[in-house]
């Protein structure tokens, strides 16, 4: 029986850190900038563009531009 309690306790927080982790969001590329942000490396294809961020304690940020969808994601690698 308490084996069995055990296992679902465990198994309820894994869903739950995965679902709060989902929700995290780093912004656009702009907002990421006037955060203080620099741009440390772009690359670009004809669909898109990938910037490298970094602030000024080293943490990273990857935004992609995307032309087709007119949209940007950011996350931290």
């Amino acid at each position: 029986m308490m084996t069995k309690l055990t296992s679902y306790i465990f198994l309820l927080l894994m869903f739950c850190t995965v679902s709060i982790a989902a929700d995290v969001s780093y912004g656009s590329l702009n907002e990421n900038i006037q955060k203080g942000y620099k741009i440390t490396k772009e690359t670009s294809s004809q669909k898109m563009k990938t910037f490298t961020l970094k602030n000024k304690s080293n943490e990273v940020i990857v935004c992609l531009v995307d032309f087709r969808d007119q949209e940007t994601r950011c996350w931290k690698p």
